[in-house]
């Protein structure tokens, strides 16, 4: 099922699909979005409903420039959704940009929260900030499928790179990018993650919470990366947050390990999902 929900006077794109009680909302990054987890929904689909949607500015929902994007407002954008989809609680599995949304989501609406799997961002530090003025610049100078360039090139492991596997990924990626990248928004939206700080927000999340993310791409050999790389994300969350679990995709890319391994990726999700529906099951006996 499609269908779009009213906020603030904008159209917001998102889609039901899957079956069972425990409701899963994918929140992708801003150029990927949904098509984050277009490989993981075959896994998902037979164990969770879904929740796909954009969040406004991205996509297939509705942009307009009267003021500047905000995590904030995407949050309050998820809100709306879910009240219109009728969906009480959810669980949130969030990766990449869209890791902000989930984890502000998780400390805004507790009540709202069944369990949380994010990739370990919390802040944008100049690395960050860094890495969005460059996205810009990029899909300025040289268009938006460079930029799913520029992202593959330090996001996948480095042997796929070069290889058929991964030049069938850009392939892929490039239409995904363009389909949803929009030139008018995009420096607001990416001014929004700029400015970034969670820290706060990652001590006040109360549901249970799993770290995921691949351990194998070509930025954790970089030093200039580091707050980027897999060490580095995990050190940071973890001085915030230590009583989380932690699943970590071998050999696959941090932010696209989704992409790359969907199937381990999903089953880790759907088996640690899995252990609160039993303690809900054996809580009503």
């Amino acid at each position: 099922m499609m269908a779009k929900a009213r906020r603030d006077g904008s159209n917001l794109w998102y889609q039901v699909k899957g079956k069972g009680d425990h409701v899963i909302t994918l929140i992708g990054g801003f150029a990927l979005v949904d098509k984050q987890f277009e490989f993981c929904d075959q896994f998902l689909e037979p164990h969770h409903k879904l929740l796909h949607w954009h969040y406004r500015g991205v996509g297939k929902s509705d942009w307009s420039m009267t003021e500047p994007y905000s995590v904030e407002g995407w949050v309050d954008d998820l809100a709306a959704i879910l009240d219109h989809a009728g969906i009480e609680k959810t669980s949130i599995w969030c990766t990449s940009t869209g890791t902000s949304i989930g984890v502000r989501f998780a400390s805004k609406y507790p009540e709202r929260m069944k369990a949380l799997v994010a990739y370990p961002w919390i802040r944008s530090d100049q690395t960050w900030k860094d890495i969005f003025r460059a996205s810009y610049e990029v899909a300025t100078v040289f268009g938006v499928e460079q930029m799913s360039r520029m992202y593959a090139g330090v996001v996948l492991p480095t042997r796929l790179l070069y290889s058929e596997e991964g030049i069938e990924y850009e392939r892929w990626a490039k239409k995904r990018y363009v389909e949803n990248v929009n030139m008018t928004t995009l420096k607001s939206v990416l001014d929004a993650y700029a400015n970034l700080d969670l820290t706060s927000d990652i001590k006040n999340i109360k549901c249970p919470t799993m770290l995921l993310m691949g351990n194998d791409s070509a930025l954790n050999n970089d030093d200039k990366l580091e707050s980027a790389s897999y060490d580095g994300l995990i050190r940071d969350f973890l001085a915030l947050k230590k009583d989380v679990d932690i699943k970590t995709i071998k050999g696959a890319g941090s932010t696209y390990c989704m992409i790359t391994k969907p199937k381990a990726c999903s089953l880790a999700v759907v088996d640690y999902l899995k252990k609160f529906d039993k303690q809900l099951l054996t809580r009503s006996k």
